[in-house]
């Protein structure tokens, strides 16, 4: 059945992003634990590639994650685009909206990739909010307009589906983003005798530190459960490289062109 599902059309994209970015978020997880890196008990996922030689896996892998996520999204800009026959000024604003939101998403997974916390602590930074808000943004987007395309392009289902995996990621990102600030916070008022890839539960701010780590995971799958609903669209979809040569160029630089 899965090999059936990446023959048919451009499915292989999303199905393709989701496989491959679970599969590095587990290969680093394993590593880092194993190495004694990381706690195994909810880390973050950027924790689990802080440091070599799982850092370097991170980082090819979650590169690979970044060009699948763009070119993903670029496939489903086009597809909207086709799909808006009334030629609708606002989806077709929405639909551009979306794909810059997209590209900058994939910028900010090249900085989580790239940028180790423990080593460019600002940049990863960056590179997550880009992540993560865009993100919520982006799925919003396309919520939008599913719900626009709907009857005609989209089903009602995929409407609700993509709605409540929005909510889910919203409310995990602010979950996140908050009681990270207060685990940090709480962290900071007192000396330790390990790093903050080491939290034990008798820390200050371990509880908000659980839920923030926790959330993040949440947040992560949510999306990719997210591009695993473009899966029926993509399905359906084709598309053709169409190449233009101009001869009467070609033939002043190169005399051998007839």
């Amino acid at each position: 059945m899965m090999g059936f599902w990446f023959t048919e059309g451009l499915s292989f994209l999303p199905i393709g992003l989701g496989l491959w970015t679970t599969a590095t978020m587990v290969t680093t997880y394993i590593m880092a634990v194993l190495r004694g890196d990381v706690v195994p008990d909810f880390p973050y996922i950027s924790d689990t590639g802080d440091k070599i030689p799982e850092s370097c896996v991170f980082g090819q892998m979650l590169n690979i994650s970044a060009f699948l996520s763009l070119g993903t999204m670029y496939v489903r800009y086009k597809q909207v685009e086709a799909m808006n026959r009334s030629d609708s000024r606002c989806l077709r604003l929405l639909n551009k909206a979306g794909l810059c939101v997209g590209l900058l998403t994939s910028v900010g997974l090249t900085l989580v990739a790239n940028f180790q916390e423990g080593n460019v602590k600002a940049v990863h930074f960056i590179g997550a909010a880009l992540v993560f808000g865009m993100g919520v943004v982006y799925s919003c987007l396309h919520t939008i307009i599913s719900y626009r395309l709907y009857p005609a392009c989209t089903t009602l289902r995929q409407c609700r589906a993509r709605a409540a995996i929005t909510v889910v990621g919203a409310v995990a990102m602010t979950i996140a983003f908050g009681t990270a600030m207060v685990a940090n916070y709480q962290w900071a008022t007192h000396d330790h005798a390990h790093d903050r890839l080491h939290w034990q539960p008798g820390d200050p701010g371990y509880a908000p530190h659980v839920a923030s780590t926790v959330s993040e995971w949440i947040m992560a799958i949510a999306f990719l459960f997210y591009f695993f609903t473009f899966i029926p669209d993509f399905q359906l979809t084709e598309m053709d490289a169409v190449i233009r040569l101009r001869w009467e160029e070609l033939s002043e630089r190169s005399p051998l062109i007839t």
